[in-house]
């Protein structure tokens, strides 16, 4: 699996809109309503000519494949993106979002228009510090991961991330987490650790900016100030904005500024601490009154349950590794037991691709006899 994969359903998503549609005459429309049109299609260019313009602008079919692609590994695109891939970033925008349309959603924000894919990336956490983990997400379709900081900071030769290369995540597939959670529990258990520092977690991400494609903020529960501060300095350090991290112990105010300054992702965080009836009444009031306007990030959720219920972007969880641990099959039912004959591994396979199916899962989709639990 590489950046070929993101390409690969570009090009096929590309080639099967103008096999049906790109015909001279055909409008497409932008963001804000205007009408463009399509004049003609060859191998290599699109031209289009907008409302205002006498002449066609040319658009090369490979800059829109790498948009598209771009849209595919990102899962969000902003026309401040677009505009660094080709500079008639309207027209673009406007062949992008009806090609995409049946498994994207314009976001209208403060910070501008955004357009997300649907579906839910699932991003597997618990990863050991070997290979077997890593090579059985691989092998069954896992995309991204999840490396805790705090457990790796000290692997100064870097093996975490030669593991993942030697198998086959040789592009930027990784969610960072601090590991503020592991530091608490390590300091419960009466262990000495070093802090976190935000100078040195900053440079991590840089040194590993090839590998790392997203990364959370330092985040302190209870002390929302504190949490924004590491996160706009991290940004600062860094040049570029960490996902910010939102725990639902906080008033929604908190929650809303995050959304009033940009963020593409937003984190939900603290939801482990609360309970379940709890829980569902945070995320009903979340996702009510905000989203339409933000993409959210499940952490640590990883009940099919909870993910398939509400409409989130993307989420992280060790759940898949149930199937090891207890035993336990994943499905987008709920849980059963693994069969007798089912070793180990197979049950962690199978919770992989139950996990890996949501990416494309746009809208309901039809269950693969694959995706059912065996007896």
């Amino acid at each position: 699996m590489s950046t070929i994969h993101f390409l690969e359903k570009a090009e096929a998503k590309e080639r099967l809109f103008f096999r049906k549609y790109g015909k001279p005459g055909y409008q497409v429309h932008t963001v804000t309503g205007r009408a463009n049109t399509i004049e003609r299609v060859t191998e290599k260019y699109v031209y289009i000519k907008t409302s205002s313009g006498n002449e066609a602008n040319r658009i090369p079919r490979e800059r829109l494949r790498q948009a598209l692609a771009i849209l595919f590994h990102q899962r969000v695109i902003t026309l401040k993106e677009l505009i660094r891939i080709q500079k008639f970033s309207s027209a673009l925008a406007a062949l992008i979002r009806i090609i995409m349309i049946d498994i994207c959603k314009v976001l209208r924000t403060p910070a501008g228009v955004r357009l997300s894919l649907k579906g839910l990336r699932y991003i597997y956490s618990g990863i050991s510090k070997g290979k077997r983990d890593v090579r059985i997400v691989k092998q069954n379709g896992g995309l991204f991961v999840l490396i805790n900081y705090f457990t790796v900071r000290s692997d100064t030769a870097a093996t975490w991330k030669d593991n993942l290369r030697e198998l086959g995540f040789d592009y930027k597939c990784v969610m960072l987490d601090p590991g503020e959670k592991t530091l608490h529990e390590a300091k419960r258990k009466g262990k000495t650790v070093k802090p976190l520092d935000l100078d040195e977690y900053a440079e991590f991400v840089k040194q590993h900016s090839d590998i790392i494609y997203q990364f959370l903020t330092i985040d302190k529960i209870g002390d929302p100030e504190t949490t924004q501060a590491n996160t706009l300095y991290l940004e600062r350090a860094v040049g570029r904005k960490p996902i910010p991290v939102y725990h639902v112990q906080n008033s929604l105010a908190v929650l809303q500024d995050y959304i009033d300054q940009g963020y593409e992702v937003i984190a939900i965080g603290g939801s482990v601490f609360v309970g379940r009836k709890r829980r569902a009444q945070l995320f009903d009031d979340i996702f009510k009154r905000f989203g339409d306007i933000a993409n959210f990030h499940a952490l640590g959720v990883g009940s099919t349950e909870l993910l398939l219920q509400y409409p989130w972007f993307s989420a992280d969880a060790s759940s898949w590794l149930n199937g090891r641990i207890f035993g336990k099959l994943l499905s987008l039912h709920g849980t059963v037991r693994a069969p007798i004959w089912m070793t180990s591994e197979e049950s962690l396979a199978f919770n992989v691709r139950i996990f890996s199916s949501l990416e494309d899962r746009y809208d309901d989709m039809q269950i693969s006899i694959d995706l059912l639990p065996p007896r």
